[in-house]
């Protein structure tokens, strides 16, 4: 395909500050170059999330200059093959791992590539992918099932890939019961990818409008954290404490309250990114119930085939998952209603053409 010369891409020219409003800008840029192993892909959609809002206001450290491309959700179709690239021809559907691990260290040798010493995040780290074209690893891609329709697919690569790998990293299994604390994008596919696995799910917000769609996507019961004794609530509602328990919030007390929830050997699973310290129960009860607490960041390539098998089998069904469907210009904007939550939007994607 002819290619053009520049593209329209989403970039922060200033991050928010105690004295300024952030500055995000969509520019005309020039078209990037796929290096030895890269490829060149249309954008066709990426999603709108928190991490990208993160950036914006400063509480994550954007790359070493300004300004970026923000953004790291991307689907699109395969438009130029650097040098070596032998798997992929133009024209291939395809999205791909939102981090750039380096492929050959320990972890990514074992597919723990998200654990990488050496990876960056795109739109965090790097360039991102908010924009009509992006370059990416060939390494890393994969390709999406014939019918999946673009917004759906982007949003895989992380709102519903980081709930996947969580549950994965927790081990959730048929008649287990799980408690999934904050309902939004990433807890709403927690619940939905939980009731897939055959558990039982409860789940925590202080959005009424969040509960309310949580049991719609089936979790069976569901708890108002504004209402406080969120633990002992979910005791009772569990009879005892539920086996997992997964935190995507990030704050002190939903990590503690993750802990308090659970039965005897059960395990929490944080996934919510947040500076504070870890403080919980008391040692001898964490020993004495052996109770187990783990991280769980990203996903690995593997989770996201794993993932585009299941909606292909027709077992996972994302088509309540984008809420709002945006052009490029929007973007800005998307920040601001996602902050605001305006709209109560589970996932806002930018599309571009089909």
């Amino acid at each position: 395909m002819s290619l053009p010369e520049t593209m329209r891409a989403a970039r922060l020219h200033r991050p928010r500050s105690a004295e300024q409003a952030e500055d995000v800008r969509i520019d005309e840029v020039p078209l990037p170059r796929p290096a030895h192993g890269e490829v060149l892909v249309q954008v066709k959609a990426c999603g709108v999330c928190a991490s990208d809002l993160h950036v914006v206001a400063g509480i994550t450290p954007h790359g070493p200059q300004l300004p970026q491309i923000l953004g790291h959700e991307p689907a699109g179709v395969v438009a130029a093959l650097g040098d070596g690239v032998r798997d992929w021809q133009v024209g291939d559907r395809v999205a791909w791992v939102m981090s750039r691990p380096c492929g050959v260290c320990e972890y990514c040798r074992l597919g723990r590539e998200n654990l990488c010493v050496t990876t960056s995040v795109a739109g965090v780290d790097h360039d991102g992918v908010q924009a009509e074209y992006a370059v990416a690893d060939a390494r890393y891609l994969v390709p999406l099932p014939a019918g999946l329709p673009f917004d759906q697919a982007a949003i895989v690569t992380d709102a519903v890939a980081t709930p996947y790998h969580a549950l994965k990293r927790g081990g959730v299994g048929a008649d287990m019961t799980v408690a999934v604390f904050g309902l939004g994008g990433l807890g709403m596919h927690a619940v939905l990818l939980a009731k897939l696995a055959g558990a039982a799910v409860v789940g925590i917000d202080v959005s009424e409008v969040n509960l309310q769609r949580a049991l719609a996507w089936g979790a069976d019961e569901v708890v108002d954290a504004s209402e406080g004794s969120v633990a002992r609530r979910i005791r009772e509602l569990s009879e005892g404490g539920v086996d997992r328990s997964f935190e995507f919030v990030g704050l002190p007390e939903t990590v503690d309250q993750a802990v308090k929830s659970l039965r005897p050997g059960g395990r929490a699973t944080i996934v919510g990114l947040g500076p504070q310290a870890i403080q919980t129960v008391p040692i001898a009860l964490f020993v004495a119930q052996e109770t187990e607490l783990v991280g769980s960041f990203g996903y690995t390539q593997q989770d996201l085939g794993e993932l585009y098998d299941l909606v292909e089998s027709g077992r996972l069904d994302l088509t309540r998952s984008v809420t709002d469907r945006l052009t490029l210009d929007e973007f800005p904007d998307a920040l601001r209603r996602l902050e605001t939550r305006e709209g109560n939007p589970i996932r806002m994607v930018v599309t571009h053409g089909d």
